[in-house]
């Protein structure tokens, strides 16, 4: 018989290995927050023109902005209004003289306003800048601003087609030369004919001139309070006249009572 065996209360058995546990799935990048709606504004500018061709008077016109906080946006000048809301997917403009509104949808584009030169500028800086500059900070109608100069080439507009040449008539024979004179050869004293005066080389192409718009604009308020614009139809200054923070009226973003809804004009379809 043998002796019960017994173990030392120390003893442990060896625990199994662990087995490498799987990596753990990269998490989803978070999408990008959407930056908050711009504050609403009501705001008046004055733009003065400086035509770049001597003798030319300055040219100056005021233009209102109206921008709720839902997006929709108003600009008044002349007899004229334009309403942009982005929800509805439409824009309205209103011709005040007339009482008339016309709808157009946001991914067509109506058609621009006759207003006179020193129209309301666009404060969107250009896509492919050739230089970017910071111009610091300043104060502008009590509001904080900062500024950046944007210079770039104005676009180059597509050259007028030429029109085809009207087919050459055919020329008159020529007369006999007379008896034992070579062909082509003048008469004995007969004066020699003009040469065609020789065309004066054409000029070479001027380079553009680059334009360049400086921009001052509000954070606080999201709104370009400033702007001067320099290329070769002269110089475009606007500045802000009155800057009243807060939602505008909702009527503002409505077409009047009374106004004539009319259609927009389209564009003419081929015949069959």
């Amino acid at each position: 018989m043998f002796s019960k065996f017994k173990l030392p209360s120390s003893f442990k058995l060896p625990s199994s290995p662990k087995l490498p546990s799987s990596p753990a799935t990269p998490a989803a990048p978070a999408a990008p927050a959407k930056p908050p709606p711009p504050p609403p504004v009501s705001a008046q500018f004055q733009s003065t023109l400086e035509p770049s061709h001597a003798g030319a008077a300055p040219q100056q016109t005021g233009f209102s902005l109206f921008r709720s906080s839902d997006g929709k946006t108003r600009i008044d000048q002349g007899n004229q209004s334009l309403i942009t809301d982005p929800k509805a997917g439409q824009t309205i403009r209103l011709d005040h003289l007339n009482k008339e509104a016309q709808v157009f949808p946001m991914s067509g584009t109506p058609p621009k306003p006759n207003a006179p030169a020193g129209t309301a500028p666009s404060f969107t800086p250009p896509n492919s800048p050739i230089n970017v500059k910071d111009l610091g900070k300043r104060m502008i109608a009590g509001h904080e601003v900062q500024g950046k100069s944007y210079t770039y080439s104005p676009p180059t507009l597509p050259g007028t087609p030429k029109l085809p040449g009207a087919p050459k008539l055919p020329g008159a024979p020529s007369a006999p030369a007379p008896p034992n004179a070579p062909q082509g050869a003048s008469p004995p004293g007969a004066p020699a004919p003009p040469k065609p005066p020789a065309g004066a080389a054409p000029a070479p192409p001027q380079p553009p001139q680059m334009q360049t718009l400086e921009v001052w604009t509000s954070p606080k308020l999201q709104l370009p309070m400033a702007s001067r614009l320099t290329g070769g139809i002269g110089k475009q200054t606007t500045m802000t006249k009155q800057v009243t923070p807060g939602e505008p009226p909702a009527s503002a973003f409505q077409i009047p009572p009374g106004y004539k809804l009319i259609k927009p004009p389209h564009a003419p379809t081929p015949s069959a």
